[in-house]
């Protein structure tokens, strides 16, 4: 698993690469929760383009770094999921709750009018 930050603005934009399962879960929440924490960024955007799979654990780390977000006051969206995360993110239903893009353009505008 291969992870990357930059900043787009006041926004955090995290790009994931390679497969999240659960031996890789921890390291995602611990080092996404850091940096956002050092940042004090309100928006995450995680461009999972580069995303080839995600289990079941690894998928539950979007919702609870969604959840740190709105304690924070902020939001998340994620964006450009492959074929097989797509089909993770819609049965579990995840656009209900956070902003499913298709690409990081619009992730950005939509997390962008959702902080303040």
């Amino acid at each position: 698993m291969k992870i990357q930050f930059e900043k787009a603005g006041p926004i955090l934009v995290v790009t994931l690469e390679g497969r999240l399962d659960a031996s890789e879960q921890n390291m995602i929440r611990e080092s996404v929760s850091k940096e956002i924490e050092s940042s004090g960024t309100k928006g995450v955007v995680f461009d999972l383009s580069g995303l080839e799979y995600v289990s079941s654990a690894g998928f539950r780390e979007f919702f609870l770094l969604g959840r740190q977000m709105q304690r924070l006051g902020g939001s998340l969206a994620v964006c450009a999921l492959q074929p097989a995360v797509q089909r993770i993110f819609d049965i579990a239903q995840f656009q209900t709750a956070y902003p499913v893009c298709a690409t990081r353009d619009e992730a950005l505008v939509a997390i962008g009018s959702l902080i303040p």
